[in-house]
């Protein structure tokens, strides 16, 4: 029996991750524990335990220290993310924020940042663009 999902990981890490859900009893907070990427005064960066793998070589979350919703950061909180912002402007190509509707830890505040995957393209020539002149002179040839 199969089943649709939406997911940015990959089928192997999506399963992992469903395991990890159904077997949680959601005590233990993965973003409290997790360790260290990078360190500030009130968030850190680490590492996405069930990474979104399909789109992105690196897959980190930014996450507040304390244990709290988004609605109940402080004033010192928010403006210290503005200034995390700028590290992760220059470090990530991507942050990311589930609605409410898909967040699995909806009690800590977190982004996800992304380095997406690169993906080789072929070349393709560049267009010719026909002109009238163009057609009069192609016809023109012998």
């Amino acid at each position: 029996m199969s089943k649709l999902v939406k997911t940015l990981r990959s089928l192997k890490t999506h399963a992992r991750y469903e395991q990890h859900c159904s077997l949680s009893d959601g005590k233990e907070c993965y973003l409290c524990n997790a360790p260290a990427v990078k360190r500030f005064t009130y968030w850190k960066i680490i590492e996405n335990q069930y990474p979104y793998d399909e789109i992105a070589a690196i897959s980190h979350m930014a996450v507040s220290l304390r244990h709290t919703k988004e609605t109940e950061l402080s004033d010192d909180e928010f403006k210290e993310y503005e200034k995390v912002k700028k590290y992760i402007h220059q470090t990530y190509d991507t942050i990311m924020e589930n609605t409410n509707k898909q967040k699995s830890i909806p009690n800590h505040y977190h982004v996800h940042l992304l380095i997406l995957k690169e993906q080789e393209i072929q070349e393709r020539p560049r267009a010719v663009f026909l002109t009238p002149e163009k057609v009069e002179k192609k016809m023109a040839e012998p």
